[in-house]
């Protein structure tokens, strides 16, 4: 067994094994567990179906930047979701990926168990669900993913199957040069430097997981993923073309139609934090089907850990005042995977008491210390904050009255 496995005395003949392990087993009904209370399920008159997201056309980033970039921007702000065509990325690297992870759902369960565990920063963990044993109403969906950290030179990988590593390692260096590539246009469409959202993520971290939703008995009673928004930067998916992810726009749900070899970016809730709302992360989920399977691979491009985010402080000024708080990433992804911590609950733990106008300050001005009209105020940002990702956390902050 390797040594990096977490959670190795459970008891692994009482885990819920998956819902692969349920379906290889000749399941007919729907088990009780994943049967989501009607509040929860998907309610067809409020879907819009066939949806054509933003297409972002990567090719024209050289022929004309300043329309790319615009053209970014705004599905980043009026949607936060868009779809990515002409990337560059292989279409053997992306299905080269597909293979592997196939062959990794498909291992023996006894296999696949070595490698389970609800916690979400081990490098390799395999799960049904999200954390099955905190969850009264689970998903339908098992998944393995890879956290992997700028501070470990060596990444472990599963041992089997062989070619799993190779094909993985080649699509994480592509996804990751696509990610640095946006962000630097995202960066520009603020009006900042190229590399400014970079380096308020610091230490930049991935997290690589591939969902796996096997057909479903009654799918009308239970959801693929709930409706969540992503807690960290930037979301980069690539999935068949079966469909079910769908998107929120105010009370309706938008049943995404995705593009063969495109990939599906949102915006996370990093991102819309730091450009003080101007970019949307957006609530999603994931519907099943009752007779195909599902298959999405899912690169999370998020900062460091130990990263205090904030609103940058060029994006302040009287017009736009300062709309969230500065909180520690970690403190923001605990929340984050609580189980019954809904979307109000995240929203409201981020976004800023109402106290007026609220600016930084930045060394003399009529913003800072030396204004008579200035008071500081810690309470309404969380108190002290310490980091060095993000600017604004560094800085103090200010109230105007």
């Amino acid at each position: 067994m390797p040594s990096f496995v977490a959670n190795v005395n459970q008891q692994t003949d009482v885990l819920p094994k998956g819902v692969k392990a349920l379906m290889d087993n000749g399941l007919v009904t729907i088990p009780g567990r994943y049967i989501k209370p009607p509040s929860h399920r998907a309610v067809k008159h409020l879907i819009v179906p066939g949806v054509e997201i933003p297409v972002i056309d990567m090719a024209a980033l050289e022929s004309d930047r300043e329309k790319f970039v615009q053209t970014l921007c705004k599905a980043s702000s009026e949607w936060g979701i868009f779809q990515v065509i002409n990337h560059g990325i292989p279409v053997a690297t992306m299905q080269g990926m597909v293979h592997g992870v196939l062959e990794l759902f498909d291992l023996p369960i006894e296999e696949k168990m070595k490698y389970y565990t609800e916690e979400v920063f081990v490098p390799v963990r395999y799960c049904t669900s999200m954390t099955p044993s905190q969850e009264t109403h689970m998903e339908w969906h098992d998944h393995f993913q890879h956290y992997f950290s700028n501070r470990e030179k060596e990444h472990p990988w599963p041992e089997k199957p062989a070619c799993y590593k190779r094909l993985a390692s080649s699509y994480v260096s592509s996804v990751r040069h696509l990610s640095q590539t946006l962000m630097s246009a995202l960066s520009e469409g603020l009006g900042l430097d190229s590399n400014c959202l970079a380096k308020s993520f610091g230490d930049s971290e991935m997290i690589l997981r591939s969902n796996y939703y096997l057909p479903c008995p009654n799918p009308d009673l239970a959801l693929g993923m709930n409706g969540h928004t992503d807690s960290g930067g930037l979301t980069i998916l690539f999935e068949d073309q079966v469909g079910g992810l769908q998107a929120r726009k105010g009370d309706l749900w938008y049943d995404l139609k995705p593009i063969k070899n495109a990939f599906i970016v949102n915006i996370a809730d990093q991102l819309e934090i730091l450009s003080n709302g101007k970019y949307k992360s957006i609530e999603h989920r994931v519907l099943v089907q009752p007779d195909q399977t599902r298959l999405s691979i899912v690169a999370f491009c998020n900062p460091s850990r130990d990263a205090v985010i904030g609103p940058l402080l060029e994006l302040i000024d009287e017009q736009n005042p300062l709309l969230y708080k500065s909180t520690l990433y970690q403190e923001h992804i605990t929340n984050a995977e609580t189980p019954h911590y809904h979307i109000e609950d995240l929203q409201a733990s981020v976004k800023l008491c109402n106290h007026g106008s609220v600016m930084h300050g930045r060394g003399p001005s009529s913003r800072g210390p030396g204004s008579a009209k200035v008071k500081h105020v810690q309470e309404c940002i969380g108190g002290q904050v310490h980091g060095r990702g993000n600017p604004a956390a560094n800085q103090q902050s200010w109230i105007v009255h």
